[in-house]
């Protein structure tokens, strides 16, 4: 994936700034609003920390989980397999998709470019962004699932940690409202939003910082309070 830079007028330090929170939070009106108002000033790469991490492994993804549930009920030691090339192996590659993509972003900071990230990994299971492979699962049967299992938690581990995190905050009705108005391929049901507000709530992404901020004001005043935090720690 290529990271495009765009060059302010005053040089500062880089650093790895992520903006986060579920859908219909608001997260892609944010980054973008935010990069090109930091770009007047520094330097400014602008990266995604979400799935898919390449459009090969979302339809290998697919592709596998569509072809094992065509398999209906099989023998235990099949459905075994299933999981492993299903869900555990693209958890591997994706896992190590995101730590590059953190490498990437860690030395564009180290060379003063501010890195704006929509989404972030997390070392917590069973959270957006997270590992795949629950090592402490019931069902987490066979020799190669945990050593799969350790395999995508010692990636995680190894993430580049962002400077500062913000996750956006909405009530549960307006986040499913704002999907509802989205234009996008393969969106999520109200369902999902609903399952998915609720497992995130107290999401830690990996970063030295990690602002919670209300998003259900104007675009302006998040921008505000936004830009005000980064002055901060400046």
């Amino acid at each position: 994936m290529s990271i495009g830079v765009l060059h302010g007028s005053v040089p500062q330090a880089g650093r790895i700034v992520v903006i986060s929170g579920i859908d219909g939070a608001g997260k892609s009106t944010v980054v973008e609003s935010l990069t090109a108002r930091l770009a007047t000033t520094q330097r400014v790469a602008l990266v995604s920390g979400g799935k898919p991490q390449a459009a090969w492994l979302e339809r290998l993804r697919l592709g596998l989980r569509k072809a094992s549930s065509n398999d209906g009920a099989g023998r235990s030691q099949s459905r075994h397999k299933t999981r492993i090339f299903r869900d555990a192996l693209p958890g591997i590659v994706l896992a190590l998709l995101r730590w590059r993509l953190s490498r990437r972003a860690r030395r564009l900071a180290l060379a003063g470019v501010t890195v704006v990230a929509d989404r972030w990994p997390t070392l917590e299971y069973g959270k957006m962004d997270g590992p795949k492979i629950a090592r402490d699962q019931p069902g987490l049967n066979g020799a190669i699932l945990r050593l799969l299992a350790g395999l995508e938690n010692a990636i995680y581990r190894r993430v580049e940690p962002a400077d500062v995190a913000f996750f956006l905050i909405v009530d549960e009705s307006t986040a499913i409202q704002r999907n509802a108005e989205r234009v996008k391929a393969g969106k999520e049901s109200a369902e999902d939003i609903k399952r998915r507000y609720r497992e995130n709530l107290d999401y830690q992404p990996i970063a030295r910082r990690v602002e919670r901020i209300d998003n259900s004001g104007t675009l302006a005043d998040v921008l505000a309070l936004l830009e005000h935090n980064l002055e901060r720690d400046r």
